[in-house]
């Protein structure tokens, strides 16, 4: 029996939902409409003599010389700039690199130390087993 009104409260529910939901869009249904959707006015404003806006544009249009000279001065000037620029990076990817290679080397060499230190503990910890005499005795 619960079953069969769980079922109905959720139908009735869904129901409930649907119609709300009908409810709410017929109402709001002349907003989302435009009332000058009807009119041809929209259409008509791409309709219109687009020979004349170009004459028109055309006219008004000015023009500016191009001065060749300069040009030739800001390429050189470019070049030059990018010439530097590549030198100084070129200098400072060196410094970074030599800065690196120090540094990994004084890496490598206290690595070797403490290895070293390791492995004579390491040699002490196993004498030091050999000699208890906890082996002679067998």
């Amino acid at each position: 029996m619960a079953k069969k009104f769980g079922k109905f409260l959720m139908v009735t529910a869904a129901l409930g939902a649907v119609a709300a939901g009908a409810y709410y869009y017929l109402q709001g249904k002349d907003d989302f409409v435009d009332d000058d959707f009807d009119d041809d006015d929209d259409f008509d404003n791409f309709d219109e003599d687009l020979d004349d806006d170009e004459a028109a544009k055309d006219s008004d249009r000015n023009y500016v010389d191009l001065d060749l000279e300069k040009a030739e001065d800001f390429k050189e000037g470019l070049s030059a700039a990018k010439a530097e620029v590549t030198d100084k990076v070129v200098g400072a990817a060196k410094e970074v690199t030599d800065k690196v290679v120090d540094t990994a080397k004084e890496a490598a060499d206290t690595v070797k130390k403490v290895a070293d230190k390791a492995e004579v503990k390491v040699e002490e910890f196993f004498d030091d087993d050999d000699n208890d005499g906890s082996m002679d005795a067998m």
